[in-house]
C-alpha cells in the first residue's frame, strides 16, 4: 500500500520554527491539489499551491508547484482580489494585491489540469487581549498577560524569540509553561520544551490570566525580546494542534499516525486566519 504525507508546506514564512521530520503510515489517495494560507489582518495574502505527494518523496523539493493551476480568491460575497506570482526563498505564492481586513470571510479556490478543484475558507479572529510582557537577564521566566473574551471559545499560540534590531525578527525559543506558576493550566504541561504554545480557553474563559513561560536556556542577552501571542480561529487551531500531534506521534515507537486537519474541500492544506500581536520589550 503507498502512503502519504501531507505536511506545512507553504507555511514556512508563516510558521518558521525547528522540525523533526517523522515518517507518518496513512493511506494515500492519490494525487490532490494542496492549499497553504494563513491570513492576517492588515497583511497581504500569500497562498502556496502544490500537489500532495507519497510519503516516500519526503523532501521540500518534492513539494512541487503545479503548472496550470489558476487561483482565485474571493473577500466577502463576491469581491475577488487579483494576485500576482512572487517567488520566496525558491517558493512560489500568489500574492494578493491588497491586505486583508477583518469583517470578510476569505475564500481560495484552485483548478488545475488532471486534478479534482479545491475550495477553502475563513475568517478572521479579533486581536487577542495580550500586554505587560516581560523578562529578566539570566533568568527563563518570560511573562505576560491575557485577557479572554468571555462570550466566545478561543484559540491561541503563544511563541517567544530575541528580536533582531535590523529585522525585528528571530528564531523561536523553546519553552514550557512554568508548573511553579501556572497551576491552573496543568493541561498544558510538558516534560519537554516546544517553540509553540497551541491552545483554547477552556481552562481560562472569559478570565485575565497571567503565563509564565520557562526558557530552556537562561536569558543572558541584554537586548530586546519578542512575546508573539496569535488569536487562531477554529480552523486553525484544529490545522496547527493535529500537526503538532503527528509530529510528536513520530517519536513514540508506539504512537499511532495522525492525519493533519483540512478544510480544504476535495485537497489537503488549510485556508485559515489568524491575528497576531507582537509584544516587544527590553530585557531588564
Amino acid at each position: 500500500m503507498k502512503q502519504f504525507f501531507v505536511g506545512a508546506i507553504g507555511l514556512s514564512m508563516l510558521l518558521s520554527a525547528c522540525e523533526k521530520r517523522e515518517e507518518i503510515s496513512l493511506p494515500y489517495e492519490g494525487d490532490k491539489i494542496v492549499v497553504n494560507t494563513l491570513i492576517q489582518p492588515d497583511s497581504v495574502v500569500y497562498i502556496r499551491v502544490t500537489r500532495s505527494v507519497p510519503s516516500s518523496v519526503y523532501d521540500d523539493a518534492g513539494y512541487k508547484d503545479i503548472p496550470g493551476a489558476a487561483v482565485t480568491l474571493t473577500a466577502g460575497d463576491e469581491s475577488v482580489w487579483p494576485l500576482q506570482t512572487q517567488v520566496i526563498k525558491g517558493l512560489s505564492y500568489y500574492v494578493s494585491d491588497r491586505k486583508a481586513v477583518l469583517g470578510l470571510q476569505y475564500k481560495v479556490a484552485v483548478t488545475a489540469p488532471g486534478l479534482q478543484p479545491v475550495t477553502g475558507a475563513d475568517t478572521l479572529p479579533a486581536a487577542p487581549l495580550a500586554y505587560n510582557a516581560g523578562a529578566q537577564r539570566s533568568s527563563s521566566r518570560v511573562e505576560f498577560t491575557l485577557k479572554d473574551h468571555p462570550s466566545s471559545a478561543d484559540y491561541y499560540r503563544v511563541r517567544i524569540y530575541m528580536t533582531d534590531a535590523a529585522t525585528g525578527r528571530g528564531t523561536f525559543l523553546l519553552f514550557r509553561l512554568d508548573p511553579a506558576f501556572n497551576n491552573s493550566l496543568a493541561d498544558f504541561f510538558s516534560k519537554g520544551n516546544y517553540n509553540s504554545l497551541i491552545m483554547n480557553d477552556k481552562r481560562f474563559n472569559g478570565k485575565q490570566v497571567t503565563f509564565v513561560l520557562q526558557t530552556e536556556e537562561p536569558i543572558m542577552n541584554a537586548g530586546e525580546m519578542t512575546v508573539e501571542v496569535s488569536a487562531l480561529t477554529y480552523g486553525t487551531y484544529q490545522y496547527l494542534n493535529t500537526l503538532f500531534a503527528q509530529r510528536e506521534s513520530g517519536n513514540v515507537i508506539t504512537g499511532s499516525p495522525v492525519r493533519v486537519f483540512s478544510n480544504v474541500t476535495n485537497g489537503y492544506g488549510i485556508v485559515g486566519g489568524i491575528n497576531t500581536r507582537k509584544m516587544v520589550f527590553k530585557i531588564e
